[in-house]
């Protein structure tokens, strides 16, 4: 039996005060958390174990089979331990206890009070593409106090081998290390996941089945839509257990005096945008619709000095993805979708009007950044692999990028000081390279 498939990872709703530890097992039994305010750890708080489904073992010795029901189900469990009453600006360290085996000791800062400094990583679209592990590393160097992660954690979210070592002979070395939490919780230098809580959204990749994507019987049955896998690993921040369409994939939090707001907003087919039936909005965010009514309350009710947003799909990008419309498609005559519900504007008004200060995207793997009435629109997501044409035409808006730099893999640290946010994009080189700087604005409230 294994006690740790996962190092433990952090998570929270609210980070200044109180942090979910998890970690994946396959033991029934559960686990305990020592912690402290020194390394004595003179507390522990117990774990709460509850079964997870969906993800699946290789079929054989020989790996996974193309057939996703070949594939045997792996028993696991998502063990969460509650870490509550904090302070905020509290350094706390931790260890985990399950099955007799013990992790090293980590530690973690919860979010500070409004007008401390703290230090923000954006990232998306890992999906096991080499050399992402690398770049991860090089932004866990950066020690960030929490990670804003756009989307497209993995390919196959069924596959365990996608998630984490499993033990087996066909996972090989390289597979091992490109799987999402050995990338996203490297140490050697580095501090992620289990030194800092990571704010998710949900990307095309994330529901439960490629044939979603690329079946067009498959996904025309709305019962055939899931995002069990996703939704398990971090029910933190996902704890409605409903993971069907009629589930709630957006969220909001606070990290200090900054407002993170976590939509669901994707679109993919393995076909044309215009062809029958068209892409599929799975969570509209057009005017009017439950997500974007709960949008518009929740940044009118923040009064946080900043306010970033995170979603998968992008509104303004150069990648050579059909530039369509954020509405679902209207069917003409059974055979030609149009997108008649433009909801880029309604969105970006959305966003000038409460004040956000930063939207990021993920999904085409580019480092983009577009600047528009305030409001910065930034994917940083070329991790591993660029889906980027040379000689793109611009966004159908009309719309420039105020930087755009596919020269090689990169990243994005945002920083809060006394003078507000300052972005800054790097090459992942051995020493990173700054190429993009940038003072985010000030709304002027809180």
């Amino acid at each position: 039996m294994i006690a740790f498939y996962t190092e433990p990872y952090l998570l929270s709703t609210d980070p200044g005060h109180k942090m979910d530890v998890v970690w994946i097992t396959d033991r029934p039994d559960g686990g305990y958390v020592r912690f402290g305010f020194d390394e004595t750890l003179g507390s522990a708080v117990k774990a709460v174990c509850e079964e997870i489904f969906g993800i699946r073992a290789p079929a054989t010795d020989g790996g996974y089979s193309d057939i996703k029901e070949e594939n045997p189900p792996l028993t696991l469990y998502r063990c969460i331990a509650e870490i509550d009453g904090l302070e905020q600006g509290q350094r706390v360290y931790y260890r985990c206890e399950c099955g007799g085996e013990i992790t090293k000791t980590y530690d973690f800062h919860t979010a500070p009070k409004p007008g401390e400094p703290f230090k923000i990583a954006q990232m998306s679209d890992l999906q096991g593409i080499n050399p992402c592990a690398d770049t991860v590393y090089k932004i866990g160097c950066f020690e960030p106090d929490l990670i804003l992660f756009s989307g497209d954690a993995t390919f196959h979210p069924w596959r365990a081998d996608q998630w984490f070592d499993i033990r087996h002979p066909s996972q090989t070395e390289e597979q091992k290390k490109l799987a999402f939490f050995p990338c996203m919780q490297q140490q050697n230098g580095a501090k992620l996941m289990q030194y800092c809580p990571t704010f998710l959204c949900v990307g095309n990749h994330e529901s439960d089945d490629m044939r979603l994507v690329f079946d067009r019987e498959y996904s025309s049955h709305g019962e055939n839509w899931s995002w069990s896998v996703f939704m398990q690993l971090f029910s933190p921040l996902f704890p409605d257990k409903d993971y069907s369409l009629t589930g709630k994939r957006y969220y909001s939090a606070d990290y200090s005096d900054l407002h993170i707001t976590a939509l669901s907003v994707q679109r993919c087919a393995g076909w044309g945008a215009y062809d029958y039936p068209g892409w599929r909005l799975t969570d509209p965010i057009n005017e009017g619709s439950e997500q974007a009514k709960w949008l518009e309350e929740d940044l009118a009710n923040s009064k946080a000095r900043f306010k970033w947003v995170i979603m998968h799909w992008h509104l303004l990008n150069r990648g050579y993805d059909t530039q369509i419309k954020l509405g679902p498609p209207l069917i003409e005559d059974g055979k030609v979708a149009d997108y008649p519900d433009d909801c880029t504007d309604y969105l970006m008004g959305v966003f000038e009007k409460y004040g956000v200060n930063g939207v990021s995207f993920g999904h085409s793997h580019v480092y983009e950044r577009y600047l528009v009435n305030g409001v910065h629109y930034i994917e940083a997501a070329y991790l591993g692999y660029c889906y980027r044409r040379e000689n793109e035409p611009l966004h159908p808006l009309g719309f420039s990028p105020e930087v755009e730099d596919n020269s090689q893999q990169s990243f994005l640290i945002i920083s809060r000081d006394e003078n507000g946010l300052t972005g800054r994009g790097y090459h992942a080189k051995d020493e990173p390279e700054l190429f993009d700087e940038y003072r985010i604005a000030d709304n002027g409230e809180g």
